[in-house]
């Protein structure tokens, strides 16, 4: 049998003691983490890499030698990865801070009355919570809780929000606003057009220059040929004495949906109309507006219906013949 030679026995050395030493090498690790600070609700990745390991662990969950997790830590947490190779182990961590978030407010408003006729008052109730503002719409800032007498002259949704460094929170009451009922015997008619009788032309020519505009169905959106006609009545109503008309916005729907839906939706296609033509430069305080939902609708078919989807303008007042 032939005997190894030198050169074989120094090389079985070398690879017996390599193996030796890879054995007794105590293991290494190394952690890392995208962010040291977050919000609450955000997340973070925690990356590492091994050398030498027979098992990794990152706060004690098994893991791949090399590798990434995102974590959703909701406290402050050190994220330890160890590293162990028989009795030996290693071990690196890193701490990750997370900062409360802020609560989100609330806010609830209700009224006394839902329903009263012109005239009358009722009163808007409301109460926050984690709120830095509130305010209601034609009311202004409030206070976070409290009451207020209104004695709205037309429908309408008093929308409260509430501001805080949680975010914003919104909540609306509506209060519909009836005519007063008429004697038996006595007929009224609304009055469409309410022009003072020294002014009549003036009533006339706001008729020409400031036109109905048409939505689509169960819209409120207004569109670029209802826009056109808004900027040309904003560049005659903000022109000389016109400065002076004051005029109501009427909303209107074609009969379908309910009634307390179409005063909805009227009131909100009136307010459309208003604040394009406040934000065309018309004073807001010239402007009222009223939802009459389907009580004016006349048409039938998709023809007829779409003539009924539309906002009125009624001159009031003002203005110079």
């Amino acid at each position: 049998m032939k005997q190894p030679n030198n050169r074989s026995l120094a090389i079985l050395f070398i690879l017996a003691l390599a193996v030796f030493l890879t054995a007794c090498a105590k293991p290494k690790v190394q952690l890392s983490v995208n962010r040291d600070r977050i919000q609450q609700g955000e997340d973070v990745r925690v990356t590492w890499n091994s050398k030498d390991a027979k098992e990794v662990t990152i706060n004690g969950e098994k893991v791949d030698k090399t590798g990434t997790k995102v974590y959703l830590p909701n406290s402050t947490t050190t994220y330890t990865a160890v590293a162990t190779r028989g009795k030996k182990e290693a071990r690196d961590s890193k701490v990750v801070n997370v900062d409360p978030r802020a609560a989100a407010p609330t806010i609830s408003i209700t009224a006394d009355q839902g329903a009263i006729e012109r005239g009358q008052s009722t009163t808007i109730r409301w109460n926050s919570t984690n709120a830095d503002r509130v305010s209601i719409s034609d009311l202004g800032s409030v206070p976070a809780a409290g009451s207020r007498a209104v004695s709205p002259s037309q429908s309408t949704t008093y929308t409260a929000t509430a501001l805080g460094p949680g975010g914003t929170a919104n909540a609306s009451a509506r209060v519909t606003v009836t005519s007063p009922a008429t004697p038996s015997g006595v007929t009224e008619d609304r009055p469409r057009t309410i022009g003072s009788p020294t002014n009549p032309s003036v009533a006339l020519t706001f008729s020409q220059r400031v036109q109905a505009i048409y939505f689509d169905f169960d819209s409120a959106d207004l569109s670029e040929e209802s826009k056109e006609k808004l900027r040309q009545a904003a560049a005659w109503l903000t022109q000389g004495t016109n400065r002076s008309i004051a005029f109501r916005i009427e909303g209107n729907c074609d009969p379908r949906g309910t009634e307390e839906y179409n005063i909805g939706l009227g009131e909100r296609r009136a307010q459309s109309a208003r604040e394009f033509l406040v934000a065309a430069g018309v004073d807001a305080s010239r402007i009222s507006t009223v939802s009459y939902g389907e009580e004016n609708a006349t048409g039938a078919g998709e023809s007829g219906w779409a003539k009924d989807r539309r906002d009125d303008f009624i001159y009031i007042s003002g203005g110079s013949n």
